[in-house]
C-alpha cells in the first residue's frame, strides 16, 4: 500500500509526498524478519527513486551556497560541514568524554594549527625532538604498553590493547608529573614544551610521551575521559598512509606538523604500513577555557582521585 501510495505521488509530480511514502514503506520492510519476495522489486525501485531525489537535493544546495563566501578557514570549514551533514554524507559525531562534561565547549574534531602561537616554534624544534628520540631508540629506551592492567583493578579489555606491545609509549609526564631521567636525557624536547600550555588537571595531566605503533596496527574507536583539554601530536616518525580519524574527519600524519583535536569524540588510528610510527603526544587546555575554570575542573579530579583514594603526586 504504501509503495502504491509512492509510485502514485511520483507519478503525480509530488516527489516530495512519494519520497516519504517510500522512506516509511522500506523503515517498516527493515524492520521485519521476511520480506515478500513480489515486494522486493517495488523497494529496490523506491530506494533508487529516493537516492536520485537525494542527488537532485545535494545540487540545489551546492547551488544556493555557490556565491557565499565565509570569511575565515574556519567559517568555511563548518559551513561546509554542516552542508555534507544534510546531505547525509558526513554523520555527526558528538562530545562523549568517559570522565567529565564540561558543559557549553564547541563541538570541534579538529583545531587548526594556525590557532595556537606556540604550534609554530614547536614544529620548528621538529629535527632536534626527532635527534633526541632517535638516541632513545638507539640504546633501547623501554617503551611499555600504553594500555596496562592494574593490580588494584578490575580488568577491563581495552578492544584486545591490554598489555600489548603494539601500542607502547616512553613517557616524559605521567600522572601529571615529570619523569626526571627521561626529561633529563630529551633537554629540547622538554624546553620546547615549556612553552606550550599543557594542561594541568591534578594528578592526571600533564601526559607527554612518544607514542609507537607497530605496523599493521590498529587503535579501535575510542573516547577521551574530559572534554576540557585537547591532544597534541607531533608527528616523528610516520611512514605514509598512517592516519587518524576523529569523527567524521580522516587525516594522515605528516612528519613536524602538528595534529590538534578533542579525543572526547570517538578516533582511532591505523599503521597500515611495514614500518613503526612514533608522534610525542601531548595534552593541552582547550583554548575557551579561563584560568578559574581551569583551577575548577583540576579541582574536580583532585577530589574524584581523593574520594577513590588515589594518592596525590
Amino acid at each position: 500500500m504504501l509503495l502504491a501510495r509512492g509510485d502514485d505521488r511520483a507519478r503525480s509530480g509530488d516527489p516530495r509526498a512519494a519520497v516519504s511514502f517510500y522512506q516509511e514503506a522500506l523503515r517498516r520492510a527493515g524492520a521485519k524478519r521476511f520480506v515478500d519476495p513480489g515486494a522486493i522489486a517495488g523497494l529496490r525501485r523506491a530506494q533508487a527513486f529516493i537516492q536520485e531525489r537525494m542527488k537532485d537535493f545535494g545540487q540545489s544546495l551546492d547551488v544556493a551556497l555557490q556565491d557565499v563566501q565565509p570569511d575565515s578557514s574556519i567559517a568555511a570549514l563548518r559551513l561546509t560541514h554542516a552542508v555534507e551533514m544534510v546531505k547525509g554524507s558526513r554523520g555527526i559525531f558528538p562530545q562523549q568524554p568517559s570522565m567529565l562534561y564540561y558543559p557549553y565547549l564547541a563541538q570541534r574534531q579538529y583545531f587548526e594549527r594556525e590557532e595556537f602561537g606556540w604550534a609554530t616554534e614547536l614544529e620548528a624544534a621538529t629535527t632536534d625532538i626527532g635527534r633526541e628520540l632517535a638516541a632513545l631508540l638507539d640504546e633501547g629506551a623501554d617503551f611499555s604498553p600504553y594500555v596496562e592492567d592494574s593490580p588494584d583493578r578490575p580488568q577491563r579489555d581495552f578492544h584486545g590493547l591490554n598489555n600489548s606491545r603494539a601500542w607502547t609509549a616512553l613517557y616524559l609526564w605521567k600522572h601529571g608529573t615529570p619523569v626526571h631521567e627521561m626529561a633529563e636525557r630529551c633537554p629540547a624536547t622538554t624546553a620546547a614544551l615549556a612553552k606550550v600550555p599543557l594542561s594541568r588537571i591534578g594528578s592526571r595531566t600533564p601526559s607527554v610521551f612518544f607514542s609507537r605503533l607497530e605496523p599493521g596496527a590498529h587503535i579501535p574507536p575510542h573516547t577521551g575521559m574530559l572534554n576540557s583539554r585537547l591532544i597534541c601530536h607531533l608527528p616523528l616518525i610516520v611512514p605514509p598512509g598512517c592516519w587518524l580519524r576523529v569523527g567524521n574527519e580522516v587525516r594522515e600524519w605528516e612528519e613536524g606538523k602538528l595534529l590538534i583535536f578533542d579525543d572526547s569524540i570517538e578516533h582511532e588510528a591505523r599503521n597500515p604500513t611495514d614500518e613503526v610510527r612514533i608522534v610525542l603526544i601531548f595534552d593541552i587546555w582547550r583554548p575557551e577555557l579561563s584560568a578559574a575554570e581551569r583551577e575548577g575542573i583540576s579541582a574536580i579530579f583532585n577530589a574524584i582521585d581523593a574520594f577513590r583514594g588515589v594518592p596525590s603526586e
